[in-house]
């Protein structure tokens, strides 16, 4: 998996989707790791936020807009409105895309956590 998808069909009902993008070898130098690159996803600028996570009560939201968050540090719970909820270590990326209908619910783990958000 190189990322998670929540995305909303017609009907407003977010889901979650496991996504895995082809990638290329590339040539490793000696004494570097082999590396793994995928083709390149457009992005418009980067935001550096700080989740203050001490105490949270969560909530249905959507995306403000089509992005990647990719969470620094701490889990973080993703729950969408189908039911379907994924338990993510630090370092995941997700791709929310459900921007209409009931939107999903974010849980970090407690306390102050760092995400980078990527507008597309």
């Amino acid at each position: 998996m190189h990322h998670l998808r929540i995305w909303a069909d017609a009907d407003g009902e977010s889901h979650l989707e496991e996504v895995t993008l082809d990638v290329t070898v590339a040539p490793a130098e000696p004494g570097v790791a082999e590396l793994w690159v995928s083709d390149a996803v457009a992005v418009d600028r980067a935001h550096f936020v700080t989740v203050q996570a001490v105490e949270q009560v969560p909530d249905w939201h959507c995306a403000p807009r089509r992005q990647f968050v990719v969470f620094l540090d701490g889990w973080v719970r993703i729950t969408a409105s189908d039911g379907e909820s994924r338990h993510l270590p630090a370092g995941s990326v997700v791709l929310v895309e459900d921007l209409t209908g009931r939107g999903h619910l974010t849980e970090h783990e407690p306390g102050v956590r760092r995400v980078l958000l990527l507008p597309l």
